[in-house]
């Protein structure tokens, strides 16, 4: 019998490719992502973030356990936080104390939530292109297991999967209106 984590991992993974074949809306698809990987690795938080259009910030995608407070703290300023520069490099980056390392951009306000550790992954679409990062927050000082950190690269992969399904729809939709459009015109003039 496999023991308690790795049954975690394999009930989160199930429902998160439940979701990301269920639905088309990224929010859904990221939250829930969010949602099952506090859970699955039994830390304080998970947060979503993807990159701006001018790959200058990372906004918020989904979040789980995070205070409204630490969500208002300020906007991911790429720039500023050593971390994330790493992680949109494509690194999985490790920080065993948020409020003590100056690679992460807000640490008193860690300190002020109560986080600690933080273990961050890039999303990576179909393999290359970083759009993003999924962060696991620990209120006490923790080290990520190997398996722990391939089941984050596994999630951060879907992440990446549907919204890359999201967006694919969207321009074949507009595709599809513009030829409706189109052929309107053909035959209606």
């Amino acid at each position: 019998m496999a023991n308690e984590p790795s049954m975690n991992y394999f009930r989160t993974l199930y429902e998160v490719v439940k979701a990301v074949n269920s639905s088309l809306d990224p929010k859904t698809v990221l939250g829930q992502v969010a949602e099952r990987v506090s859970w699955a690795m039994q830390v304080k938080a998970c947060s979503i973030r993807l990159l701006s259009d001018d790959r200058k910030h990372l906004m918020a995608g989904a979040t789980a356990g995070l205070s409204q407070q630490y969500l208002r703290k300020g906007t991911v300023d790429v720039a500023k936080s050593k971390l994330d520069q790493d992680v949109l490099q494509g690194q999985n980056v490790y920080v065993p104390d948020a409020c003590e390392d100056d690679r992460f951009q807000y640490s008193e306000a860690a300190r002020t939530e109560g986080i600690t550790s933080v273990m961050a992954v890039p999303l990576k679409l179909q393999g290359q292109e970083v759009i993003g990062a999924l962060r696991v927050y620990a209120s006490v000082r923790r080290e990520f297991s190997q398996d722990e950190i391939e089941f984050l690269n596994a999630m951060a992969d879907l992440c990446a999967l549907a919204i890359h399904n999201s967006l694919t729809y969207d321009k074949m939709r507009y595709e599809h209106e513009l030829l409706n459009r189109y052929t309107y015109q053909l035959f209606e003039d």
